[in-house]
């Protein structure tokens, strides 16, 4: 709980003043305007959408060869904050694409269709635990399930690093101007801080849980 504590009492302001950062100090890019302040979310959201499906597989993975339930409970925690932050990306980028493309999805897109693809793997993970009774089972299920929302994690980002696309702008961290540079890593400060108060209250779910159904069974 001291962790957690620690974790709260720097969040707390820090993700407030980042995003009230972002929405003043920066310049407005003129080829989007105002809407592109969405990127000081949208970036930093994806990021963590990405890896964290990556530390679950893991997860999963050591769940499998020790059959230690702390993995199981790591695999779901990160699962949970992968699906989490995924819709925050689905959500946040049709905002921020509606004034490029006028039109607030496009199926032509890989970026946002592999984003699509990884939330559906995340869906699947979620109906494979909800309706796995054993928890052995639900464990190995989870496991294989964690390996390939992974594996749709890695398309997402080699889609968003190595497909050509006249629909998104192109890499711009080294080239940001100072202000929109320090907004920006702000933001990436913030959600990271989320994600790790997120993944702590995650695990302390999970474990509570896990009492609960030991003392059911017993």
């Amino acid at each position: 709980m001291k962790k957690l504590y620690w974790l709260l009492l720097a969040f707390i302001p820090a993700l407030p003043l980042a995003t009230v950062y972002a929405l003043l100090v920066p310049p407005v890019v003129l080829e989007q305007g105002q809407a592109h302040r969405i990127f000081y979310i949208h970036v930093p959201v994806a990021w963590v959408a990405l890896y964290a499906p990556l530390i679950s597989a893991v997860s999963g993975i050591l769940f499998l060869v020790t059959r230690r339930q702390v993995f199981d409970r790591w695999n779901v925690a990160n699962a949970r904050i992968a699906v989490l932050f995924s819709l925050g990306v689905v959500i946040s980028g049709p905002i921020w694409a509606y004034t490029a493309w006028g039109t607030f999805w496009n199926f032509s897109d890989p970026r946002l269709m592999s984003f699509f693809i990884l939330l559906l793997c995340l869906g699947g993970y979620f109906l494979v635990r909800l309706f796995t009774d054993d928890v052995d089972r639900r464990g190995i299920y989870s496991a294989v399930w964690a390996v390939i929302a992974a594996a749709a994690s890695v398309f997402t980002w080699l889609a968003i690093r190595v497909l050509e696309t006249d629909l998104h702008p192109g890499p711009v961290l080294k080239t940001m101007a100072p202000e929109i540079g320090r907004a920006f890593w702000w933001n990436v400060l913030a959600y990271h801080l989320l994600f790790w108060i997120l993944l702590v209250l995650g695990l302390q779910h999970e474990r509570a849980r896990e009492m609960e159904e030991m003392e059911m069974n017993q």
